[in-house]
């Protein structure tokens, strides 16, 4: 008897979803949690990654990590600091495996610093440059605070 590959998808996506759920209710704001989530329903949707291959917990610490990576969760001088040891200890994952998904998933999504709608504005402005119309290339963030958008 063979399972249809999108139920077990859809199972996946369930699944883990509810765990990043449940970790982030315990360990991160709304918004980070919100931002976990749309990562993993946006590395759901890429055909070049298989997400119903490897255990659930792996995959769920592994989201968890690129957010926390993005959002600088593992410095302590953030508000909302996150020690990578939480992470696996909460899924029961190790170092090791969640590192190598979590590289994965940056790599497939083409995740970089200040990647919008994974990080909060404030960050996502300091990693984001636009080109003025004298050619001068600054940080948006201070674009903004100088008026220029």
């Amino acid at each position: 008897m063979t399972t249809d590959p999108r139920v077990a998808k859809q199972n996946r996506l369930d699944e883990v979803r509810a765990l990043l759920e449940a970790f982030g209710n315990k360990y991160l704001t709304q918004e980070l949690t919100t931002y976990a989530i749309r990562l993993w329903e946006h590395l759901a949707r890429k055909r070049n990654c298989d997400v119903t291959k490897g255990k659930k917990e792996i995959w769920a610490s592994a989201v968890v990590c690129v957010i926390a990576r993005l959002n600088f969760l593992f410095d302590k001088k953030n508000r909302n600091y996150l020690p990578m040891d939480k992470i696996w200890e909460y899924f029961g994952t190790k170092r090791g495996m969640v590192s190598v998904r979590a590289t994965e998933i940056e790599k497939v999504c083409k995740i970089s610093l200040g990647q919008e709608g994974l990080c909060s504005e404030e960050i996502s402005d300091q990693f984001t440059f636009i080109q003025l119309p004298n050619g001068m290339v600054i940080p948006r963030a201070l674009a903004k605070k100088e008026g220029f958008i």
